[in-house]
């Protein structure tokens, strides 16, 4: 069977070529759907590239240009982790919503939290949903998998009494200063690790989050600053007198002023 599928762009026929296994009922049934798809606009012929090298595509021309590089990075180590080596070879237009289900299934076996299982599927999907965009699949298969239950568990916390006794065992080390300022605010390790003297204004009392750490995967790696993580994440937060003096002090012992 051959259907006419427009043409490319120099102005060359191109058609799609299906041998039907079977009567000529089926590829009478065959040959109806396909017309009315692509009278809708559908597009009917299947993508042939597997889904890394779809993946590729997508985390450059769609990924990169709208997000920061430390979500870029994230969502580069997350396909490579869990989607490429199950089913990068997968041809897209082959990927089936059982392919995607026994992938969050060994997930599970291998005791993976929901929390990772379900940011992978969601990056996943997005990529797929993007690919139904671009017309190189009718449905996006993620959409009809199961996720795993969340499980919420209990925050641990330092009580006000284990946070002064471990205070306490920490005061006079090089990093006391640290270690209050972090119980104190409350902070992200990314965020207060990330701070200048210039975020901290000794006399009025506060710190200002004005950008954040994070390991570059790209380029050899290594630690460079970054913008929050979000517009909410950039804030003060007031200082308590017991940190300002420990800020103080660890300021005087680096030689400032």
């Amino acid at each position: 069977m051959r259907i006419f599928n427009g043409r490319d762009e120099n102005g060359k026929r191109r058609y799609i070529n299906k041998t039907i296994h079977g009567t000529k009922k089926n590829a009478d049934k065959y040959l109806t759907a396909k017309l009315r798809d692509k009278d809708l606009g559908i597009n009917i012929e299947p993508a042939s590239e597997s889904l890394a090298k779809y993946l590729d595509k997508w985390l450059e021309t769609s990924v990169k240009p709208r997000v920061r590089s430390r979500t870029y990075d994230d969502y580069v180590s997350l396909m490579a982790r869990y989607v490429r080596e199950p089913l990068g070879a997968i041809k897209l237009a082959d990927l089936r919503p059982i392919d995607i289900q026994k992938v969050y299934q060994s997930m599970q076996e291998r005791d993976l939290s929901p929390r990772v299982i379900r940011y992978t599927h969601a990056v996943l999907s997005s990529a797929l949903k993007q690919a139904v965009k671009w017309d190189m699949l009718h449905r996006n298969p993620a959409s009809a998998v199961d996720l795993p239950r969340m499980v919420r568990k209990e925050m641990k916390a330092m009580s006000p009494v284990e946070a002064s006794r471990f205070l306490e065992a920490v005061q006079g080390t090089r990093q006391y200063a640290l270690f209050n300022f972090a119980l104190t605010t409350g902070m992200r390790p990314q965020e207060y690790l990330g701070l200048k003297w210039s975020d901290v204004d000794l006399e009025k009392g506060s710190a200002t989050v004005q950008r954040a750490i994070v390991w570059k995967r790209e380029k050899g790696g290594g630690w460079a600053f970054a913008e929050p993580k979000t517009p909410r994440s950039r804030r003060t937060i007031p200082l308590p007198a017991s940190t300002v003096k420990a800020l103080l002090e660890h300021k005087r012992q680096q030689g400032g002023s």
